[in-house]
């Protein structure tokens, strides 16, 4: 079930831009604080050009999914957005900071611009918070933050990548600008950290000749050139190595990550390679935003949501303490020792709810925990990046990786509602087997979650396995600050714990994923069979193979898994029994499903046996088969649970898919209902429930899939008779 994204196109969120500006200014003049009055955020960020990467949509959104919450104590947010990408942008700076209403802005792009509009917007004692200035020298003044980390934390993460992929040498160009000069500081010492010798170094700005720094570059012969340019920049830089003929890759910053590049470079964009910042995995900001607005989010998108956030709370804080300085608010805000609060809509409103009552929350952002050095303006202390290729067209992204150590912390059962408000709305938990992030399981899980709150009205709690121990002495005791209406519980690891929370509360409704048929009254249990759909990988694997080895690599040797590895070997026994199937596990139990660095080196030996089709069972660590099959080139891979072809497009041919999403929706939607059904729903290839998705690079395959498919649904059927379930 796919429901029609709230912003699809750019005329929408332009169209309610434009009118949450309308009704900011005429608000203007009006007395801030007042109980009715809406709490004005300026925002001065590029709606289009090469450096448009911060999603304004995005904060349309969210103002207006707030606002759908209840605002901050009743009070509207509303977006004052101004488009620095058509009008002069000092002008603009002068003009919000100017209004009586508006305390803080967001933005701007650039430390150019930073530079520029910092003292204009400062010298009124507002506050401005950049989401993407990453430069280690801006304007120092505890007016001035940013929610992203410095440069220092991304170059230190290049030069590990590049050494991890075998590169020694590379040639340094470098923006003729604050941010590229703060690259040309930092990138000795911290090459010279990893191993890695810089070959020479160029500065660069628009009016260079390029050709002459590629002549350059090919007498220093490096192994990378790495450039911490802007996108017009890193398009006249590709074109030029091109041109002479240079073999060496071409490693951006994030500056130079923007659909630009691709639009200008075409074909010529492929093999690029890059890092960028990117939301934290594990709070399914990303999710959330391709399921509103149909694709993912740009580079700058979390961090631009994460300072409407700051500004939000800190318009929440001044209520409390109207005497208190912006920096002071804000400070206080970033320094909260209480209960976690995450990022989405929900928990969003509940901080500011605590913060207005007196209560000090740990907040964390669509990019992190929004923790913060002494020096503002130093920005968050960890944040996560992602090293990414072009690859097929599009931007394909590896496993996330923080830049410091960080504990995932899932906001939990971390609300206790004010007095009078519990019971108003219905409450669902969600349990996933992992935190998000997975690409997998979990992710999908909340894909339906998210889909099912954007739909009706509830609050929704999630946890993880590991709050077992917590959520073992809370339905034991029974002592709920908010009892759940619905639980939703995914995966077998937790069918002990499952049965017992439900016989001892029957008065809250179970729905289970996977686990088994407790014959309680309150309790319902969904089995998805992937056998067929796994038949049909095997017949597609079958028909692709070369070497007439093909593979599959699985989390462990569980039986959630067993449909997956028998399925893939009937099919591709019936459609040619001289092809031979490894298999391969990476771990013996549920850790196996979280330990990307071996399923890689699991790849390499299934390479090293000719094997050129692998089927990819192992949840989060399948970004590791993905890693070691680009390295390796000359193998297709078979994704399970969602469509995995955004993993990488041009080796990923299909995904052997679980409808978790629609089953989570419909768990929820019959709850909101009162149509909660105890007993086993078997969903299979049949009824809709499984199925083999064909990536939309391999659609030849499609007709094969369909022509196999009675045949995939009779073996199925008859694969029941005898299963154990």
């Amino acid at each position: 079930m796919t429901l029609r994204p709230r912003f699809t196109g750019g005329h929408v969120w332009l169209i309610a831009l434009i009118c949450i500006v309308t009704i900011g200014a005429c608000a203007a003049g009006c007395t801030a604080g007042s109980e009715t009055d809406p709490i004005s955020i300026g925002v001065l960020l590029p709606a289009s050009g090469p450096l448009a990467m911060h999603s304004p949509e995005g904060l349309a959104w969210a103002a207006e999914a707030m606002n759908r919450q209840g605002g901050v104590g009743g009070r509207m947010i509303e977006v004052v957005y101004r488009d620095t990408s058509a009008g002069n942008i000092s002008a603009y700076a002068e003009e919000l900071a100017g209004r009586d209403d508006i305390e803080i802005v967001v933005g701007p792009a650039t430390g150019a611009e930073l530079t520029q509009i910092a003292p204009l917007v400062t010298k009124r004692g507002k506050l401005l918070i950049t989401p993407s200035v990453t430069a280690e020298s801006v304007t120092e003044s505890d007016l001035v933050w940013r929610t992203c980390p410095t440069d220092g934390r991304q170059t230190e993460a290049i030069f590990r990548i590049l050494r991890e992929t075998g590169v020694r040498n590379v040639s340094l160009v470098t923006a003729d600008t604050p941010y590229g000069e703060t690259f040309a500081r930092l990138a000795p010492d911290a090459a010279a950290a990893m191993g890695v010798g810089i070959a020479g170094a160029a500065s660069v700005d628009a009016s260079d000749d390029f050709a002459k720094i590629a002549a350059q570059i090919g007498d220093e012969e490096p192994g990378m050139v790495v450039a911490a340019v802007y996108p017009e920049e890193a398009v006249r830089l590709a074109e030029a190595l091109a041109a002479a003929g240079s073999p060496a890759g071409l490693f951006l910053t994030d500056a130079g990550r923007s659909p630009y590049l691709l639009e200008s470079l075409g074909e010529r964009a492929e093999g690029i390679q890059g890092t960028s910042l990117s939301p934290d995995p594990s709070t399914g900001y990303a999710i959330a935003y391709e399921e509103t607005f149909g694709k993912a989010p740009p580079p700058y998108a979390a961090q631009t949501y994460d300072a409407l956030l700051l500004a939000v709370y800190t318009a929440a804080r001044q209520e409390t303490a109207p005497d208190e300085s912006l920096a002071a608010s804000l400070r206080w805000v970033v320094s909260g020792d209480g209960i976690t609060k995450g990022w989405d809509p929900q928990e969003a409103t509940e901080a500011a709810a605590m913060i207005l009552a007196g209560g000090h929350p740990a907040i964390t952002g669509a990019s992190g925990p929004l923790r913060f050095a002494e020096e503002p303006s130093s920005g968050p202390l960890a944040g996560y990046y992602t090293h990414w290729t072009v690859e097929g067209g599009e931007f394909c992204e590896g496993e996330p990786v923080a830049s410091s150590d960080l504990s995932v912390r899932l906001p939990a059962l971390s609300y206790d509602p004010s007095p009078g408000t519990a019971g108003e709305r219905p409450v669902v938990w969600m349990v996933y087997p992992l935190a998000k992030g997975d690409r997998s399981f979990a992710d999908t899980a909340y894909r339906g979650l998210f889909r099912a709150q954007e739909s009706f009205s509830f609050d929704k709690r999630e946890c993880s396995y590991d709050d077992l121990a917590l959520l073992d002495a809370v339905f034991s005791a029974q002592n709920f600050t908010e009892k759940p209406d619905l639980v939703i519980t995914e995966g077998f690891e937790f069918t002990p714990a499952s049965r017992t929370w439900a016989e001892a509360n029957p008065d809250i409704r179970f729905f289970t994923l996977e686990q088994a048929d407790f014959g309680l009254p309150n309790a319902c249990d969904v089995l998805m069979v992937p056998y067929g759909a796994s038949y049909l990988a095997g017949v597609m694997a079958a028909n692709m193979t070369a070497t007439g080895r093909i593979g599959a690599i699985a989390g462990a040797p569980v039986a959630v898994i067993d449909p997956f590895v028998e399925g893939f070997r009937a099919g591709a026994g019936a459609y040619d029994p001289a092809v031979n199937v490894t298999v391969r596990y990476v771990g013996e139990s549920f850790e196996g499903f979280g330990m990307p660095g071996r399923a890689g080196a699991l790849t390499q030996e299934l390479r090293a046996e000719s094997v050129d089709v692998i089927l990819m069972i192992a949840g989060s660590s399948n970004t590791g088969i993905v890693d070691a099959a680009r390295e390796s080139r000359g193998v297709y891979l078979i994704g399970e649970d969602t469509d995995q072809s955004y993993l990488a497009p041009t080796l990923v041919a299909a995904s052997v898919v679980k409808q978790i999403d629609a089953i989570v929706y419909h768990a929820v939607e019959n709850e909101m209902h009162g149509r909660f059904t105890p007993g086993r729903e078997v969903w299979t290839l049949q009824n809709g429930g499984t199925g083999l998705f064909v990536s939309p690079r391999f659609e030849e395959y499609a007709g094969l899939a369909a022509g196999w498919q009675e045949r995939a649904i009779a073996a199925e059927k008859d694969y029941l008779k005898t299963a154990a379930l």
